[in-house]
């Protein structure tokens, strides 16, 4: 009976994975488009070639039915020779900005003032129980700008550059460094990566957990040295401290805040602390159907830059494991380690291809620029 029983499941678990399999393929030969490597036949023609490993991954992780029509247009428009023919829907952006100023007066919630706290206020974070405050010191409060730095500041092209692997080898550098004003996100590396990401930084988000990943806490003179020489490297630009999102960030922000009233005066950075700005842009993302956990830095830039800029254009904003452009593996930052496997971490958090599709079809209708091809 054992012998029985234990053949029985076999037979159960291979049937499994067979029509795991069969729906993987049937649904890859509906939609070849969105993972495949260019290449042409004798006649000229392009031939689709999937990416090994894709299928499977895809189809049980990401695959849902509103998703298919997107990923065959994005595979129409990554196959053309000529660059995509996007036009700005001037319209469109205008309608979708005021609607975003419904729920987000962004230059008054970008950072918060001097005038606008006091000390001792008890400050209460956007994803942490009602439980958890902040005691604003005076050290704090002297660190904060006397009015908005994005008070009455207007551009014509912005670019908010994400950290995505597919920003490897897009030589993309020189057309975002053309761009008006930079968003760049979680503090991000440039220097050795200049040809696909560009040097021009105008803004960078800069999350307190940072300062324990990549500094130590600043526990060492090194470390205080490291982090002193990466901030000024941002001189004259906005670093945009969301220190308010998490209870966790509690210590870090106290530490951060001592080593900026330490080096006052020695760094040009601009300092931005934004109060409780996330609920108000979650109520508006909640309005197109968006409302994870957590919404990711970028779509956090985007909003941002849209009531900032007359037009948007993104990169880096690839939440898949594969070069829609080569079929090649990626990691999941451009500034990861060679050899570094694209992490699905952000799962816990965050729902990014959701938030890819909704940046698509805005692309789609002229009110965002997504770059996803080389740019040389």
């Amino acid at each position: 009976m054992v012998r029985i029983a234990n053949a029985l499941g076999f037979l159960i678990l291979s049937a499994a994975l067979l029509i795991l399999s069969l729906i993987s393929y049937v649904s890859m030969r509906k939609e070849t488009s969105i993972f495949w490597a260019p290449s042409f036949s004798s006649s000229g023609a392009p031939r689709i070639m999937l990416h090994a490993g894709f299928r499977s991954q895809f189809a049980m992780n990401f695959l849902d039915p509103s998703f298919i029509p997107l990923t065959s247009s994005l595979g129409e428009e990554l196959q053309q020779k000529k660059p995509s023919r996007w036009r700005f829907n001037r319209t469109a952006f205008a309608l979708q900005r005021k609607e975003i100023f419904r729920y987000v007066d962004v230059p008054s919630n970008f950072s918060l003032v001097k005038s606008s706290v006091r000390l001792g206020q008890l400050m209460h974070f956007d994803y942490s129980s009602h439980k958890y405050v902040f005691s604003v010191s005076g050290s704090f409060r002297s660190l904060l700008p006397d009015s908005s730095p994005v008070e009455k500041k207007h551009y014509n092209v912005c670019a908010v550059v994400g950290n995505g692997g597919i920003l490897t080898g897009s030589s993309c550098g020189p057309r975002i460094d053309g761009s008006d004003f930079v968003f760049r996100c979680n503090f991000a590396p440039t220097e050795l990566f200049h040809r696909d990401v560009g040097r021009k930084t105008n803004l960078s988000t800069f999350n307190p957990s940072i300062l324990e990943k990549y500094y130590n806490n600043l526990l060492t003179i090194q470390d205080r040295n490291n982090f002193f020489l990466s901030l000024k490297k941002l001189d004259d630009a906005i670093l945009w401290i969301p220190a308010f999102f998490f209870h966790t960030s509690a210590t870090v922000t106290r530490t951060l805040v001592d080593f900026f009233v330490e080096h006052k005066g020695q760094l040009k950075v601009q300092l931005a602390w934004p109060g409780n700005i996330m609920q108000h842009i979650k109520r508006f993302w909640k309005t197109k159907h968006l409302s994870p956990k957590r919404l990711s830095t970028g779509i956090l830039m985007y909003t941002l830059a849209s009531a900032m800029c007359d037009q948007v254009h993104l990169y880096g904003f690839w939440p898949f494991g594969w070069d829609p452009n080569t079929g090649k593996e990626l990691p999941y930052h451009y500034y990861d380690r060679k050899g570094t496997k694209f992490t699905t971490k952000w799962r816990e958090s965050h729902e990014l291809p959701s938030e890819f599709k909704l940046l698509y079809k805005m692309h789609e209708q002229g009110l965002a620029k997504l770059s996803l091809a080389r740019c040389a």
